[in-house]
Protein backbone atom coordinates (compact mmCIF):
# COMPACT_ATOMS: atom_id res chain seq x y z
CA UNK A 1 0.00 0.00 0.00
CA UNK A 2 1.11 3.43 -1.12
CA UNK A 3 1.47 6.25 1.70
CA UNK A 4 0.67 9.52 0.69
CA UNK A 5 2.85 12.29 1.88
CA UNK A 6 1.05 16.26 2.24
CA UNK A 7 3.67 18.85 1.28
CA UNK A 8 3.07 22.79 0.96
CA UNK A 9 4.12 23.97 -2.17
CA UNK A 10 3.44 27.82 -3.41
CA UNK A 11 -0.06 28.44 -4.18
CA UNK A 12 -1.39 25.32 -2.42
CA UNK A 13 -0.72 21.80 -1.04
CA UNK A 14 0.42 18.81 -3.31
CA UNK A 15 0.19 15.11 -2.80
CA UNK A 16 3.30 12.72 -3.38
CA UNK A 17 3.27 9.01 -3.05
CA UNK A 18 4.98 8.17 0.27
CA UNK A 19 7.13 5.56 -1.24
CA UNK A 20 9.14 7.44 -3.68
CA UNK A 21 9.75 9.80 -0.47
CA UNK A 22 10.54 7.21 2.33
CA UNK A 23 12.73 5.35 -0.85
CA UNK A 24 14.66 7.99 -0.87
CA UNK A 25 14.86 8.70 2.61
CA UNK A 26 16.23 5.10 3.15
CA UNK A 27 18.66 5.66 0.74
CA UNK A 28 19.80 9.05 2.60
CA UNK A 29 19.64 7.01 5.60
CA UNK A 30 21.49 4.16 4.40
CA UNK A 31 24.52 6.21 3.02
CA UNK A 32 24.90 8.26 6.17
CA UNK A 33 25.24 4.54 8.18
CA UNK A 34 27.78 3.70 6.18
CA UNK A 35 29.64 7.02 5.60
CA UNK A 36 29.44 7.29 10.14
CA UNK A 37 32.08 7.19 12.44
CA UNK A 38 34.14 4.31 11.02
CA UNK A 39 34.64 5.44 7.56
CA UNK A 40 35.12 9.51 8.92
CA UNK A 41 38.12 8.11 10.67
CA UNK A 42 39.40 5.82 7.98
CA UNK A 43 39.39 8.94 5.89
CA UNK A 44 41.04 11.32 9.03
CA UNK A 45 43.26 9.17 10.32
CA UNK A 46 46.51 10.27 10.45
CA UNK A 47 49.43 9.74 12.25
CA UNK A 48 51.37 12.56 13.84
CA UNK A 49 54.08 14.41 12.11
CA UNK A 50 57.86 12.54 13.31
CA UNK A 51 61.42 14.03 13.84
CA UNK A 52 64.37 11.74 12.77
CA UNK A 53 67.96 12.67 14.48
CA UNK A 54 70.37 10.98 12.32
CA UNK A 55 74.65 11.08 11.81
CA UNK A 56 76.24 9.93 9.50
CA UNK A 57 80.37 9.21 10.69
CA UNK A 58 82.68 9.60 7.18
CA UNK A 59 84.17 5.83 7.49
CA UNK A 60 80.63 4.09 6.61
CA UNK A 61 78.56 4.34 3.53
CA UNK A 62 75.19 4.98 4.76
CA UNK A 63 72.85 5.83 7.53
CA UNK A 64 69.53 4.19 7.62
CA UNK A 65 66.66 6.65 8.54
CA UNK A 66 63.10 5.46 8.53
CA UNK A 67 60.86 3.15 6.14
CA UNK A 68 58.50 5.11 4.28
CA UNK A 69 55.16 4.07 2.69
CA UNK A 70 53.79 5.48 -0.38
CA UNK A 71 52.39 8.95 -0.13
CA UNK A 72 54.29 9.94 2.36
CA UNK A 73 55.47 13.18 2.53
CA UNK A 74 59.21 13.88 3.77
CA UNK A 75 62.08 16.33 3.82
CA UNK A 76 65.76 16.91 5.43
CA UNK A 77 65.24 20.08 7.59
CA UNK A 78 68.47 20.56 8.97
CA UNK A 79 72.05 19.33 8.05
CA UNK A 80 75.17 20.31 10.09
CA UNK A 81 78.54 18.57 10.21
CA UNK A 82 81.50 18.27 7.62
CA UNK A 83 83.47 15.26 5.90
CA UNK A 84 87.69 15.85 5.11
CA UNK A 85 88.44 14.53 1.94
CA UNK A 86 92.20 14.46 2.32
CA UNK A 87 94.56 12.52 3.82
CA UNK A 88 93.76 11.86 7.65
CA UNK A 89 95.32 14.94 10.17
CA UNK A 90 97.23 13.05 12.88
CA UNK A 91 95.19 12.04 15.63
CA UNK A 92 92.08 12.56 13.92
CA UNK A 93 91.83 8.63 12.76
CA UNK A 94 91.84 7.70 16.13
CA UNK A 95 89.06 9.92 16.73
CA UNK A 96 86.79 8.87 13.89
CA UNK A 97 86.56 5.60 15.16
CA UNK A 98 84.95 6.70 18.34
CA UNK A 99 82.28 7.84 16.27
CA UNK A 100 81.23 4.33 16.13
CA UNK A 101 78.39 3.42 13.78
CA UNK A 102 75.47 5.57 12.12
CA UNK A 103 72.92 6.12 14.35
CA UNK A 104 69.05 7.48 13.62
CA UNK A 105 66.13 7.86 16.34
CA UNK A 106 62.98 9.70 16.69
CA UNK A 107 62.92 13.11 18.49
CA UNK A 108 60.10 14.67 19.81
CA UNK A 109 60.67 17.97 17.69
CA UNK A 110 64.28 19.06 16.23
CA UNK A 111 63.47 22.70 18.04
CA UNK A 112 63.88 20.66 21.46
CA UNK A 113 66.90 18.91 20.63
CA UNK A 114 69.56 20.45 20.09
CA UNK A 115 71.67 17.82 21.12
CA UNK A 116 71.69 14.23 21.34
CA UNK A 117 71.17 13.45 24.65
CA UNK A 118 70.83 9.33 24.38
CA UNK A 119 73.09 7.35 25.58
CA UNK A 120 76.54 7.40 23.58
CA UNK A 121 75.23 10.88 21.69
CA UNK A 122 76.82 12.76 24.00
CA UNK A 123 80.13 11.27 23.74
CA UNK A 124 79.73 11.56 19.82
CA UNK A 125 78.79 15.33 20.11
CA UNK A 126 82.47 15.67 22.12
CA UNK A 127 83.91 13.56 19.31
CA UNK A 128 81.98 15.12 16.55
CA UNK A 129 83.02 18.72 17.54
CA UNK A 130 86.70 17.64 18.23
CA UNK A 131 86.75 16.46 14.76
CA UNK A 132 85.27 19.65 13.40
CA UNK A 133 87.68 22.23 15.31
CA UNK A 134 90.95 19.71 14.09
CA UNK A 135 89.61 19.57 10.48
CA UNK A 136 88.89 23.48 10.71
CA UNK A 137 92.47 24.66 12.69
CA UNK A 138 94.84 22.03 11.08
CA UNK A 139 93.40 20.60 7.55
CA UNK A 140 92.91 21.97 3.97
CA UNK A 141 89.60 23.84 3.37
CA UNK A 142 90.06 22.61 -0.37
CA UNK A 143 89.22 19.35 0.89
CA UNK A 144 86.68 20.15 3.41
CA UNK A 145 82.92 20.00 3.03
CA UNK A 146 80.12 20.83 4.64
CA UNK A 147 76.85 18.93 4.86
CA UNK A 148 74.33 21.50 2.31
CA UNK A 149 77.83 21.43 0.18
CA UNK A 150 76.68 21.86 -3.72
CA UNK A 151 78.91 19.73 -5.60
CA UNK A 152 80.52 20.75 -8.62
CA UNK A 153 83.07 19.40 -11.65
CA UNK A 154 85.65 21.92 -9.87
CA UNK A 155 85.64 20.09 -6.89
CA UNK A 156 85.13 16.48 -8.37
CA UNK A 157 81.70 15.71 -7.36
CA UNK A 158 82.29 15.26 -3.89
CA UNK A 159 80.73 16.69 -0.89
CA UNK A 160 77.47 17.28 0.71
CA UNK A 161 74.98 14.96 2.15
CA UNK A 162 72.15 13.54 -0.33
CA UNK A 163 68.96 11.38 0.69
CA UNK A 164 68.02 7.98 -1.44
CA UNK A 165 64.80 6.40 -1.10
CA UNK A 166 65.46 3.51 -3.64
CA UNK A 167 67.42 3.97 -6.23
CA UNK A 168 69.51 1.23 -8.55
CA UNK A 169 72.44 2.31 -7.29
CA UNK A 170 72.02 3.29 -3.77
CA UNK A 171 75.76 4.21 -2.94
CA UNK A 172 76.18 6.38 -5.86
CA UNK A 173 74.89 9.68 -7.09
CA UNK A 174 73.29 9.48 -10.31
CA UNK A 175 70.52 12.54 -10.14
CA UNK A 176 67.87 10.11 -10.37
CA UNK A 177 64.69 10.94 -9.09
CA UNK A 178 65.33 9.13 -5.76
CA UNK A 179 68.18 10.64 -5.17
CA UNK A 180 68.51 14.80 -3.48
CA UNK A 181 71.29 16.38 -2.44
CA UNK A 182 70.21 18.44 1.19
CA UNK A 183 70.41 21.16 -0.25
CA UNK A 184 66.94 20.99 -2.28
CA UNK A 185 65.47 19.86 0.81
CA UNK A 186 66.67 22.56 2.44
CA UNK A 187 65.31 25.01 0.16
CA UNK A 188 62.13 23.11 -0.18
CA UNK A 189 61.25 22.51 3.57
CA UNK A 190 61.93 27.13 3.95
CA UNK A 191 58.64 26.29 1.21
CA UNK A 192 56.87 24.70 4.10
CA UNK A 193 57.12 21.93 1.24
CA UNK A 194 58.46 17.99 1.74
CA UNK A 195 58.71 15.33 -1.35
CA UNK A 196 56.44 12.52 -1.62
CA UNK A 197 57.39 8.53 -1.31
CA UNK A 198 56.39 6.60 -4.69
CA UNK A 199 56.50 3.07 -2.96
CA UNK A 200 57.60 1.46 0.00
CA UNK A 201 61.35 2.54 1.00
CA UNK A 202 63.69 2.86 3.46
CA UNK A 203 64.92 6.07 3.52
CA UNK A 204 68.85 6.51 3.73
CA UNK A 205 71.28 9.21 3.68
CA UNK A 206 74.79 9.30 2.02
CA UNK A 207 77.85 11.27 1.13
CA UNK A 208 78.76 11.84 -2.13
CA UNK A 209 82.08 10.77 -3.43
CA UNK A 210 82.84 9.13 -6.41
CA UNK A 211 85.18 6.84 -4.81
CA UNK A 212 84.06 5.78 -1.37
CA UNK A 213 87.30 5.96 0.85
CA UNK A 214 86.88 4.23 4.55
CA UNK A 215 89.77 6.33 5.56
CA UNK A 216 87.44 10.01 4.97
CA UNK A 217 87.03 11.69 8.16
CA UNK A 218 84.37 13.52 9.90
CA UNK A 219 80.38 13.52 9.66
CA UNK A 220 77.05 14.55 8.52
CA UNK A 221 74.17 15.11 11.13
CA UNK A 222 70.56 16.22 10.83
CA UNK A 223 66.70 16.23 10.88
CA UNK A 224 64.54 14.73 8.73
CA UNK A 225 60.99 15.68 8.89
CA UNK A 226 58.09 12.99 7.76
CA UNK A 227 54.65 13.56 7.82
CA UNK A 228 52.67 9.89 6.98
CA UNK A 229 50.16 10.19 3.92
CA UNK A 230 49.87 6.62 3.97
CA UNK A 231 46.77 4.38 3.88
CA UNK A 232 45.56 3.58 7.29
CA UNK A 233 46.92 0.75 9.00
CA UNK A 234 44.76 -2.08 9.38
CA UNK A 235 43.18 -2.72 13.21
CA UNK A 236 44.31 1.31 14.05
CA UNK A 237 41.17 2.38 12.20
CA UNK A 238 38.80 -0.04 14.02
CA UNK A 239 40.23 0.33 17.18
CA UNK A 240 39.74 3.62 17.07
CA UNK A 241 36.38 3.63 15.60
CA UNK A 242 35.57 1.06 18.83
CA UNK A 243 36.77 4.09 21.19
CA UNK A 244 34.61 6.73 19.62
CA UNK A 245 31.00 4.40 20.13
CA UNK A 246 32.06 3.69 23.42
CA UNK A 247 31.96 6.98 23.93
CA UNK A 248 28.94 7.97 22.32
CA UNK A 249 26.99 5.43 24.58
CA UNK A 250 28.20 6.60 27.51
Amino acid sequence: MAVIVTTQVRGGWSRARGGTVISMAACVLWVSMNEGPSSAAQRDWRPSPETYHWLLPAHHEAVEVVELHPGDCYVIRQVDGLVYFGDPLPGVAELQRHLGDPLAHRVEDADEHPECTREGCLEISRVSQAITTRVLEEGNRRVTRRGNHRPSPLDNMRGGAYSDVGSDARTRFRQTPEQRMAYLHLLTASRDNCYEARVPRMLTIHIRDRQYRADRTGFYSGYLYLEHHHAPVPGRVVQRHSVEVEAMNR
